[in-house]
């Protein structure tokens, strides 16, 4: 076993091998091995900041932020259920997705994704369904965005539009690097 030393009797962090686990490091401020290398080479990360965020009820109707109020998962608490925010906990290209199902007549109506509440080149996403009715019909992006530390992303609907809860929606992201 391989420890980094702070200069102290007290160890910051430290490395460490183990036939079950492969390579692991371990910083004391945490509970569990941070970073891993398995024995067939998978490396993981289980603090890398991460969400995948939903709204809890069938059809909602949204013209402004789309505060989606609940959550698979939310490694590190960065997507606030109160407010439609990720927050970026350190600087770093974050990848996003969005899909969701709407309805009803909609002319010139879009869907965009905002930084630090600003529209962003690239961040919006249109659809015109003059005929839709109560059928449904689908939007879905991506966006690759870099963000400094406290930057925050939101989802924007630009009219009254009924969106499709539970399982047909979702709003996620997480840290590349």
């Amino acid at each position: 076993e391989f420890m980094a030393s702070s200069g102290t009797n007290n160890y910051d962090a430290y490395m460490g091998m183990q036939d079950s686990d492969g390579i692991f490091f371990i910083d004391n401020n945490s509970n569990g091995h941070d970073f891993r290398i398995d024995r067939d080479g998978r490396v993981t990360t289980p603090n890398t900041p991460s969400f995948a965020a939903y709204q809890a009820q069938s059809v909602w109707t949204v013209n402004g932020t789309m505060v989606f109020n609940s959550t698979r998962h939310n490694v590190g608490n960065h997507y606030s259920t109160s407010n439609g925010h990720f927050t970026a906990p350190v600087a770093g290209s974050y990848q996003f997705n969005f899909y969701s199902i709407y309805r009803g007549n909609h002319t010139s109506a879009w869907v965009s994704m905002y930084k630090n509440n600003a529209r962003m080149v690239g961040g919006d996403i249109h659809f015109t369904t003059p005929s839709l009715g109560n059928n449904w019909h689908n939007v879905s992006f991506s966006q690759v965005i870099y963000l400094n530390v406290n930057d925050y992303i939101e989802m924007k609907s630009a009219q009254s539009t009924d969106w499709h809860g539970n399982n047909w929606q979702c709003f996620s992201g997480y840290l590349l690097g």
